[in-house]
């Protein structure tokens, strides 16, 4: 005959099989500078936290709003002061700002927000400047020091699973390398992208790199650059002035610009646009619209020191396969189509 087990025979075998589970490990204290986040106890109306690890230096976080809902973040001095500064920066993700910087409203807001971001000392300083930086992503975005100065810069940089680098003395001007590296890829050299515009969406959905001391000396230079499945590398010291290289690699476009080339007013517009491929080598395409439109339809190539004038190798390779020797078209409107 089987017998039944009494309820106290069960509760005794349910107590043994329990399993003792630890909880979770409560984030430590806010360091907080007295002289932050409006002299006051935090939280409070300026600053309030998520659950993450913060700490805020000396003069930082004092405007209502500017530094609420904070993750796993470090604010070094004098930055965060302006509404909605650092609104939710590092919230659920990991945020670091240094000396100086965020000092707008909404500057950084939402940066490294279920992401992470690096942001160095006296960069991301107008209305939008870093907005959403590094939101969404796997990686960790870096902005250096003195960068993303102006309206909106790196607004959007690396969100969105995307990869974004900035070197220092970087992407100041009004939207400049807004959303650099959105969904995509994009590395940026330091005193590189200074204008307005220039590098607003340089491998957002694509690859883009670019070297130090490039798309420079004007506005929207390399604009669009390895947009959308396309590919641009660009070289040290390439690609300044007004509209240069505007769109190149762009659309399933691919292009290589070596260095010390594409220097000039509208240089090297177009080139590797819309699934055709261009190759220009060092001390290249130096001129007003020097290789524009090169590699319209078709492929390009340029040898080093050639297509250096006004309108050289103009739409050079429009009607058919085209490669262009070293060292020559260095007239104006030399191997034009």
């Amino acid at each position: 005959m089987k017998t039944v087990p009494t309820i106290a025979v069960l509760m005794a075998i349910t107590c043994c099989l329990l399993v003792t589970v630890p909880a979770a490990q409560a984030a430590p204290p806010p360091k907080v500078d007295p002289s932050s986040c409006g002299g006051a106890p935090a939280p409070n109306a300026d600053c309030s936290f998520a659950g993450g690890a913060v700490t805020i230096g000396p003069n930082s976080c004092n405007f209502i709003s500017a530094c609420l809902d904070l993750g796993t973040v470090t604010i070094g001095t004098n930055s965060c002061n302006a509404n909605d500064a650092c609104y939710y920066a590092g919230y659920t993700g990991v945020a670091h700002i240094g000396d100086n910087s965020c000092d707008d409203d909404t500057a950084c807001e939402g940066a490294g927000d279920v992401g992470a971001v690096h942001i160095g000392s006296t960069s991301c300083n107008l209305v939008y400047a870093c907005y959403d930086a590094g939101y969404d992503t796997g990686n960790t975005i870096t902005i250096g020091t003195n960068s993303c100065n102006g309206y909106a810069t790196c607004e959007y940089t690396g969100y969105y699973d995307g990869a974004s680098t900035i070197a220092a003395n970087s992407c100041n001007g009004d939207t400049a390398c807004q959303y650099a590296g959105f969904a995509g890829i994009s590395s940026i050299g330091h005193d590189a992208c200074l204008g307005a515009g220039a590098c607003s969406f340089a491998g957002s959905f694509g690859v883009s790199s670019i070297g130090s001391g490039s798309c420079s000396g004007d506005d929207y230079e390399c604009t669009y650059v390895g947009y959308d499945d396309g590919s641009s590398s660009i070289g040290n010291d390439s690609c300044n002035g007004y509209g240069a290289c505007y769109y190149d690699g762009y659309a399933a476009g691919s292009i290589q610009i070596a260095a010390n080339s594409c220097d000039g007013e509208l240089a090297c517009y177009e080139a590797g646009y819309a699934t055709n491929q261009a190759q220009i080598d060092k001390n290249s395409c130096n001129g007003i619209l020097a290789c524009y439109y090169i590699s319209e339809g078709y492929k390009a190539t340029v040898g080093a020191g050639s297509c250096n004038n006004y309108e050289a190798c103009y739409e050079a390779a429009d009607a058919a396969k085209k490669t262009i020797a070293p060292n020559s078209c260095d007239t104006a409107n030399a191997c034009s189509s």
